[in-house]
């Protein structure tokens, strides 16, 4: 199949829900890092998701040529990335999320994420992982709700 295939709206809307899913499933599992790792991309999802609803593009291809030609990135920034920060920027939520003194240090767990975590033989803790998606639903609590 075509890598034009996975990169529509609703295509990921629905795959930023089902790797929550993932999450909480691996959580059960006891396998901590990929439950953080799952968690972290629904996050990424999310934000593609919103960003496209915010500019009215259906697709990240349209997204990234939006965002050039508003010159929100340069030609050498791409929207197919996985810094959370970014995406956030992107969207107006950074600011916003950093004045808020109960979600910013939330944002800051979430924001430790990194795609690396899937090649890691570490597998992380209860305790890490617990917080880590308990940081995860309250962002995309206040992502769905504020963007």
């Amino acid at each position: 199949m075509s890598y034009e295939f996975y990169t529509g709206i609703s295509e990921y809307a629905k795959a930023g829900r089902h790797r929550m899913e993932d999450a909480r499933a691996l959580f059960e599992a006891s396998r901590w890092r990929g439950a953080m790792y799952m968690a972290g991309y629904s996050v990424e999802c999310l934000l593609k998701t919103k960003l496209m609803l915010i500019y009215g593009c259906r697709n990240l291809h349209e997204l990234e040529e939006e965002l050039q030609h508003r010159g929100a990135i340069n030609h050498h920034t791409t929207v197919f990335t996985h810094h959370l920060e970014l995406l956030l920027r992107l969207a107006q939520g950074f600011e916003r999320l950093r004045q808020n003194r109960i979600l910013w240090p939330q944002f800051n767990i979430v924001n430790r994420w990194i795609p690396g975590w899937r090649y890691t033989a570490n597998l992380s803790n209860c305790e890490d992982a617990e917080d880590f998606l308990d940081a995860v639903d309250n962002m995309t609590r206040w992502i769905e709700n504020s963007l």
